[in-house]
């Protein structure tokens, strides 16, 4: 059987539980019992410039039936009046409070007259603090006496103005109340769970989409405690600002966070970019509403939300609709949660805007449904989202390990296709070095010894890593097996492994530097092929930089290498080596180069030739603050000295 989790059980129990105490918040005109719809009992007048005084309402205003039991004026400039005759007053004894039920109302002034000509006024709303009103509530009540005049109840609010006029008592007011935060504490308590628990994750797997989804689900959260009137009852109860910002700053940094998470978690910046770019606007946008919401333009930014999720939506619309045409998996539970979410806000939009009729039903429960039946599937996607990682995982540890074993075949081919010898050649001593790139690399060098006082030796370099510069390595080494010959002379070696390798190395290719030395005649011959120069050290600690021309080996049908003839002596030095000393950077990005090559040879000069390899190693070491071992590229060098 498959198990539930967390976040399945919390939906499962509150749309259970919902499914029992919908009747308690269905308002009809049939209620009967201790609570009673009004509102259609009332008429109203809207004053747009709000100047006119209670004294003379009566006479200016022109009062219109209203038609619904809860009536939607959206978002209205001015003051609403709304008037309700002494007939019209239900039985005091039964209901004697009047319940105004509606949401974020700046203010709500109740006038009526008991005796003589001076109005009685009674206040609430937000600029009134809660437990200064004559009935501290979230929602907005008086208590009704024995009115024998009319009276007159003036609204004003710079956000959707929605409301409807309920009479009841204090008990079955009481009851509402308990079950009502039963119902949003489990609500509540739910997205609690699901932000502490993603929270979890998030420093678990350090993905930043799970700290975007849970700005998303905690500032969705704070928008509907404000929505709801929690937040001015429970959380700021004295404080007019806060209770007035709240709705239009907190649902802007939820559509920040949703954002974000959107872009991020459908990879827009790598799969659309200028819809990356749009959202990224978007973004902005919805910090600076929160910014003109709490500078004071609370009615411009409350529409700016509107306007801001209508762009969102429909955006991310087509963006959805496109990946699931690219059958992109992780925008499968995206859009189921993105149609539910887009429906909700579509309605919400209209229900705002006064295009739809509307009842508290809709007003209260219509986005925390919605919302958490979104946020549930907004988890299941980062829980898939988590699946596919584990298997991207899986699958570049297979493939690492696969690597790793076509790196050791490399380094066995490159390995064994050395020299297991170090030439023996009369009156010359030589120190050799090759260090592959951390598991293999594309150095090699081959040599032929005719007799014990002609030496050549050839140190190439392939192109590239792994089996194929390894393959390229053993041609290279056949190359010059054909070439015996012509050991004498640089130019006719490398011409002749460029014949053999040209057509067999693409698309990559060979740099080779080839010496050849004769002890008993003291001459010595140079020639390079793309490769880096040689060094010749006089025995008086004079550097020569030997580079005469040639082109790289494997290109072209033909290349023309140049080589150079000098008379050594003993006690002169040759240095030939790989790419891989001058290009050893330190921290800082500083290059070794030649500069700290030639450094080297004229500070060691007198350095003993079986101590100059481990100290090159050593000097290349500190300069990199790197074992070579851990270097990105090859290291190989050939010293010869003569005696």
């Amino acid at each position: 059987m498959k198990k539930i989790t967390t976040t399945e059980f919390l939906f499962l129990v509150f749309f259970t539980t919902l499914s029992f105490i919908h009747p308690l918040f269905s308002e009809s005109p049939n209620d009967t019992g201790e609570r009673i719809i009004h509102t259609k009992k009332f008429t109203f007048w809207i004053d747009p410039t709000s100047s006119v005084p209670v004294e003379s309402i009566l006479k200016t205003g022109s009062f219109q039936r209203i038609t619904d039991d809860f009536v939607n004026f959206g978002f209205l400039e001015g003051t609403v009046w709304l008037k309700l005759e002494p007939k019209d007053l239900p039985d005091p004894a039964r209901y004697p409070l009047l319940l105004i039920k509606a949401h974020n109302i700046d203010s709500v002034e109740l006038f009526h007259k008991n005796d003589g000509n001076t109005y009685v006024v009674s206040k609430s709303g937000h600029i009134q603090p809660v437990f200064q009103r004559e009935f501290p509530h979230r929602n907005f009540v008086f208590r009704i006496g024995h009115e024998k005049e009319t009276i007159l109840i003036a609204i004003k609010s710079e956000i959707s103005l929605q409301f409807s006029f309920i009479f009841t008592n204090q008990r079955n007011l009481q009851r509402e109340d308990y079950i009502n935060q039963w119902v949003y504490g489990l609500f509540f308590g739910s997205l609690g769970i699901i932000i502490l628990y993603n929270l979890a994750i998030a420093f678990f797997v350090r993905d930043r989409n799970y700290f975007y989804y849970i700005g998303y689900v905690l500032f969705f959260g704070l928008g509907q405690l404000s929505l709801l009137g929690f937040w001015g009852y429970f959380f700021v109860p004295d404080s007019y600002f806060w209770k007035r910002v709240g709705i239009p700053v907190f649902f802007s940094v939820c559509l920040f966070f949703f954002v974000l998470f959107t872009s991020n978690f459908l990879k827009l910046k790598v799969r659309v970019p200028k819809i990356a770019r749009f959202y990224q606007v978007l973004g902005l946008f919805a910090l600076l509403n929160a910014l003109i919401a709490l500078f004071g333009g609370i009615s411009e930014a409350s529409i700016g939300v509107s306007w801001l999720s209508v762009f969102i939506c429909f955006s991310l619309l087509g963006v959805l609709v496109w990946g699931i045409f690219k059958r992109l998996r992780s925008f499968y539970y995206f859009a189921v949660a993105f149609v539910l979410l887009l429906i909700t806000c579509i309605v919400y939009g209209l229900l705002k805007f006064g295009i739809l009729p509307t009842n508290p039903f809709l007003e209260e429960m219509l986005f925390p449904i919605a919302s958490l039946a979104d946020i549930t599937l907004f988890a299941f996607a980062l829980a898939d989202r988590i699946q596919l990682l584990r298997q991207e995982k899986d699958l570049a540890l297979a493939q690492v390990t696969s690597l790793r074993k076509e790196r050791k075949i490399s380094r066995d081919i490159l390995m064994q296709s050395l020299p297991k010898t170090i030439p023996d050649v009369k009156n010359l001593q030589i120190q050799i070095y090759i260090q592959p790139m951390k598991d293999v690399g594309g150095d090699f060098y081959e040599y032929f010894s005719p007799n014990p006082y002609e030496l050549g030796i050839v140190l190439c370099d392939v192109s590239g890593h792994g089996i194929p510069a390894s393959l390229i390595s053993a041609m290279g080494k056949v190359a010059f097996t054909t070439q015996k010959d012509n050991i004498s002379s640089p130019k006719q070696v490398l011409e002749g492994m460029n014949r053999v390798l040209y057509g067999n190395c693409n698309p990559q290719y060979v740099t080779a530097s080839y010496l050849y030395l004769n002890t008993s005649t003291k001459v010595w011959r140079f020639g390079r092929a793309g490769h880096p120069s040689a060094y010749l050290q006089r025995a008086s600690g004079e550097i020569l930089k030997v580079h005469p021309k040639g082109k790289i080996i494997g290109v072209f049908p033909e290349i023309q290498i140049e080589e150079t003839t000098h008379r050594v002596e003993p006690k002169d030095r040759i240095l030939i080596l790989s790419d891989g000393v001058l290009e050893c950077f330190d921290p800082e990005g500083n290059m070794y180069g030649e500069t700290g090559l030639l450094e080297f040879l004229r500070t060691n000069r007198e350095l003993p030739n079986h101590l100059f390899k481990t100290k090159l190693i050593q000097d290349l070491e500190s300069f990199s603050k790197l074992e070579i071992k851990e270097w990105d590229d090859d290291l190989t060098f050939i010293f010869l000295e003569l005696v």
